[in-house]
């Protein structure tokens, strides 16, 4: 955090464009980062929330990027990793609840980059992704630049806040891997069984 205070909305903008390569800075944080800047007078708000925002919006299109270049093929990485009928559910999962899929994906860290390439993969138009992703990153890039410059004094007690979130959205993920693993071995031992 202190080398994105050192270098500003520079270093904020490389942090949120770099996020789905796996930089262990959250988004949540930076953009509380670029809120602070305003508040110390380092940055001016509508240059803190364009910075905010189109680095938020090239990380998501970079993570959507690689899905679809990757895609969902039936014989491809992703189909022998999760099997064929998993692929076919995921498509028919983001035809239907895709825009859902992304404006609550958008909301917690974790599932962002996930969710992201499975709607580039399933293959949900660029233009409807970035409007639905875009509209909902207006609302966190605000959120948390606003919540920065408000508790700029206190910053540490909201990382420490953002932690224990964390804490509980990586528990309730990984209850959910467990469970999708577990569907996953139990129907190869129902077909093995036949």
């Amino acid at each position: 955090m202190d080398t994105l205070l050192r270098y500003g909305l520079l270093a904020v903008f490389t942090a949120l464009v770099l996020t789905p390569f796996g930089l262990p800075i959250p988004e949540d944080v930076s953009l509380l980062v670029a809120g602070v800047l305003v508040r110390l007078g380092h940055a001016v708000l509508p240059a803190a929330f364009l910075v905010g925002w189109s680095g938020v919006m090239i990380g998501d299109s970079i993570a959507w990027t690689m899905g679809r270049k990757v895609g969902l093929h039936p014989s491809g990485f992703i189909a022998r990793l999760v099997g064929h009928e998993d692929i076919e559910r995921i498509e028919r999962f983001y035809r239907r609840f895709g825009s859902w899929a992304i404006l609550i994906a958008r909301q917690f860290p974790g599932m962002r980059l996930p969710a992201f390439f499975f709607a580039g993969a399933s293959g949900i138009p660029y233009r409807r992704f970035f409007a639905i992703d875009g509209s909902a990153a207006v609302l966190t890039a605000s959120i948390y630049i606003a919540l920065g410059y408000t508790f700029a004094d206190n910053l540490p007690r909201i990382l420490a806040w953002l932690d224990r979130m964390r804490v509980v959205g990586t528990a309730v993920l990984g209850l959910a891997a467990i469970l999708v693993a577990w569907r996953i071995l139990r129907r190869r031992l129902r077909r093995e069984e036949r």
